[in-house]
């Protein structure tokens, strides 16, 4: 088999092979369950992947343009905890709801300020703040669980609106707005050129360090609006929300085919992603098995999606010939006028 006709089949499969895998996962869980494959059991998994959606759309940006935010599921949890000690003195919800999400858009904002300004590895600094936010969280918090902040503010993660809940609505919104970011202004073609050669897109004059800069603050500030979501449903500030975020996050953007050294993906794939982990982790629920196996399922599934990118790059290095187009004749050449 050719080096051309392999790459096609590997972009293909890039392209197309995680909807038929999905189709596939529904397929097979359906005849596991009678309730698998039902309406509510659609709206129970959307609802599952609402916050790692929301969050997926920014991180899948920042992949796109070479970056990575490791620190999501830290900077729930402390946007989560800044909320829950507001409440519990008196303050405001919607204001201690504002002060919450203006932390996490503030981390967000140093991480980009720090890559992007003074060139610090992404991997570092976005490990630095997983342990960091979190840490700042513990102290805040002083291992106490804040609990009891109102039918109000129970509305984010649990009301509904023409029968759909509000956190899918929100996801929705998210999807559209980064839809259009990515496919209709100049900022998704300028994140792809950083991604693919930054040297050449600032010579273009494209914002190489304000790219990824603005895209730090939008991950802080999703991973703070995730937080807030997850404290709604359980109407409880606890540290034990956050934990393994970031790793689903991740996963569903590498499965949707996003690469990992930036410069190629699509956020339909990445939608498709949340999708696939979701119904991965609903069917493996619905069939009895533990949660360790659901990890090492989805631990599974990132792992063939990392392969498959490498073997797509290194593909991707090998030159293709160039075929010399046939001759043709034309009728009457070579003709006396």
């Amino acid at each position: 088999m050719t080096a051309q006709r392999l790459r096609g089949i590997v972009g293909w499969a890039q392209r197309n092979g995680l909807f038929f895998a999905l189709v596939l996962i529904v397929a097979f869980f359906a005849t596991r369950s009678d309730r698998y494959l039902t309406v509510a059991n659609l709206h129970v998994v959307l609802l599952q992947v609402a916050v790692v959606g929301i969050i997926a759309v920014p991180g899948a940006m920042l992949l796109m343009a070479g970056y990575v935010d490791l620190a999501v599921g830290s900077i729930a949890v402390l946007a989560s905890v800044v909320f829950g000690e507001l409440a519990a003195v008196g303050s405001n919800i919607v204001l201690a709801a504002a002060v919450a999400l203006l932390v996490g858009l503030g981390w967000g904002l140093a991480t980009g300020y720090l890559v992007a300004y003074f060139g610090f590895s992404p991997v570092v600094v976005t490990l630095g703040g997983l342990a960091g936010a979190r840490g700042v969280a513990e102290i805040l918090s002083k291992g106490f669980t804040k609990y009891g902040f109102g039918m109000g503010f129970a509305r984010l993660g649990n009301g509904e609106f023409l029968g759909v809940d509000t956190p899918i609505w929100l996801f929705s919104a998210v999807f559209l707005l980064g839809s259009y970011a990515w496919y209709q202004s100049p900022l998704g073609r300028h994140v792809t050129a950083v991604g693919s050669d930054r040297v050449a897109a600032h010579s273009l004059g494209v914002a190489t360090k304000r790219i990824p800069f603005l895209l730090y603050g939008a991950s802080g500030l999703a991973a703070a609006l995730g937080g807030l979501i997850i404290t709604s449903q359980l109407d409880a500030s606890s540290l034990s929300i956050g934990i393994n975020l970031e790793l689903s996050v991740l996963s569903a953007i590498l499965l949707g085919g996003v690469s990992f050294m930036g410069g190629r993906g699509s956020l339909f794939g990445v939608f498709l992603g949340v999708l696939f982990i979701g119904a991965l982790d609903n069917g493996l629920v619905q069939m009895n098995v533990g949660p360790y196996f659901q990890r090492a399922a989805v631990g599974l599934a990132l792992v063939l999606a990392a392969a498959l990118d490498v073997l797509y790059q290194r593909l991707d290095r090998i030159p293709v010939p160039d075929v010399p187009e046939p001759t043709r004749s034309v009728a009457g050449e070579g003709r006396s006028a």
